[in-house]
C-alpha cells in the first residue's frame, strides 16, 4: 500500500508508535504515494487542501487548532447532539416494517444528516456530502489506488471545499452564524482560522463522523446475531449502553488502521524505518491482542476496563469520537426499543465494503419482526 508501508499489529507497539514524535500526522501526500512518480503531479493540487485538516498537524500547531475548535464549537456536547440525532433517527425509522437495508436506509444516512445539520447546511444536501466523504475516504483506505480513484477523490475534495466555502460566505453575508463561520470569525488565545481553513475542518468532521458511525452500527447488529443474549443491555440503562458501544468499538472496529508517516529515519525494535515511509498502525488487530484484553475474541458488552484504540490515543484522538459514540448509542437503542425482534435476514448475503481501512457493510438486510 502507498508504495510500501510498515504494518504494526500488537497493542504494545501500536500504543508506543501512536505517541512517538518520530512519526508525523502530516500525511496529506499519502494518497498520491500509491502512484508512479510521473503521475503524481496531476494530483498535487489536493495536497494544500488536505493539509489544512487539523488532524494533519503536529505539536503546537495541532494543539492550537484543536483548542480553538473545542473552544468555539459546542457541537461536540451531548446537549447539542442529542436533539439533532433523535430527530434524524425518528425521520429515518418512521414507517419501518418487514425488510430493510440497515446500511442504506439507516446507518449511512443517519450520520450524514446529523453532520450536515451541525454544519448549518440544508439537510437535503446530506446525500451529496456523504458521497464526497466516501470518495475522500477511499483515498485513505483503499489497498490499490489507481489514477481514476485519485481523479474521483480530487473532484470530491474540490467540490466539497467549494460547497462549504460558498455556504460559509452566504452565512456571513446573512449574519447567520454556523460552525464554520464561528471558526473563522472568533479567536482563541489570538488564534483564528482563515475561511478556507475553517471549511477544511467541516470536511474533516464529515469524514471523521460519518465513516465510523455507519460501519459501527452495522457491525454491532451483525455481532449481536451470534450473541442474542446480550441484546437487553442496549436498553437496560445508560451505563450498560455506554459499555456496549465501547465493546462494539473494540470487538469489530470500523476503523482498521491509523496512518502515520516517518518524519525521520529511526530504528524500532531492530527495523530501520526511513523518513517518508508510511506506517499503518492496525488498531483492529491491537484491539484483539490477548496481551491487552481478557478473552479478546469474545464479545462482552459488560467488559471493564476496555482500553481499546479505536479512536487512537493521546493528543490526536479522533476529533469525531463523541459524535460517533453518541450517534451509535442512540441508534442501537432506538433499533432495540422499536424493533425488539429485529434480526439479520440469513438468506440475503451481506455485502462488505471494499475499503481496507474501514471495516463494515455496504449492505445488510434486516427484518424488523413486524
Amino acid at each position: 500500500m502507498y508504495g510500501g508501508s510498515w504494518v504494526i499489529f500488537s497493542y504494545e507497539d501500536v500504543v508506543a508508535l501512536l505517541k512517538d514524535p518520530r512519526l508525523t500526522n502530516n500525511r496529506a501526500t499519502l494518497p498520491i504515494k500509491a502512484l508512479p512518480p510521473e503521475q503524481r503531479q496531476e494530483f498535487a493540487d489536493i495536497v494544500p487542501v488536505l493539509s489544512r485538516w487539523v488532524a494533519f498537524f503536529d505539536g503546537h500547531e495541532h494543539q492550537m487548532r484543536r483548542r480553538h475548535m473545542n473552544a468555539v464549537c459546542d457541537l461536540f456536547s451531548r446537549e447539542v447532539l442529542v436533539p439533532v440525532i433523535q430527530n434524524a433517527i425518528d425521520t429515518l425509522l418512521s414507517g419501518w416494517s418487514r425488510r430493510h437495508d440497515l446500511i442504506e436506509e439507516f446507518a449511512r444516512p443517519l450520520p450524514s444528516m446529523v453532520i450536515t445539520e451541525l454544519l448549518g447546511a440544508p439537510r437535503q444536501d446530506h446525500e451529496q456530502l456523504a458521497k464526497w466523504s466516501d470518495d475522500i475516504a477511499y483515498l485513505f483506505g483503499a489497498s490499490a489506488l489507481v489514477a481514476d480513484d485519485l481523479r474521483r477523490g480530487r473532484r470530491a475534495i474540490h467540490d466539497f471545499a467549494d460547497y462549504l466555502g460558498e455556504h460559509a460566505r452566504n452565512a456571513i453575508r446573512g449574519h447567520r452564524p454556523t460552525m464554520i463561520t464561528k471558526l473563522a470569525e472568533e479567536k482563541t488565545d489570538g488564534f483564528e482560522f482563515l475561511l478556507n481553513e475553517a471549511c477544511a475542518q467541516g470536511m474533516l468532521l464529515m469524514f471523521a463522523g460519518l465513516e465510523p458511525t455507519r460501519y459501527l452500527i452495522g457491525n454491532a447488529m451483525w455481532s449481536l446475531e451470534d450473541h442474542p443474549e446480550q441484546r437487553h443491555l442496549l436498553t437496560e440503562s445508560d451505563r450498560s449502553l455506554h459499555y456496549a458501544v465501547e465493546e462494539f468499538l473494540r470487538y469489530d472496529s470500523p476503523v482498521q488502521y491509523i496512518g502515520r508517516m516517518a518524519a525521520e529515519d529511526f530504528i524500532y525494535k531492530g527495523h530501520k524505518i526511513e523518513a517518508g515511509q508510511p506506517v499503518l498502525l492496525y488498531i483492529g488487530a491491537a484491539n484483539r491482542d490477548e496481551n491487552a484484553f481478557r478473552d479478546p475474541e469474545k464479545l462482552d458488552l459488560t467488559r471493564q476496563p476496555n482500553a481499546h484504540l479505536s479512536f487512537g490515543r493521546g493528543a490526536h484522538n479522533c476529533i469525531g469520537a463523541t459524535l460517533v459514540r453518541v450517534q451509535t448509542g442512540m441508534a442501537l437503542r432506538a433499533l432495540a426499543t422499536r424493533f425488539p425482534s429485529l434480526r439479520v435476514v440469513p438468506e440475503v448475503p451481506p455485502v462488505y465494503n471494499t475499503n481496507l481501512g474501514f471495516r463494515g457493510f455496504s449492505s445488510l438486510t434486516v427484518h424488523t419482526g413486524l
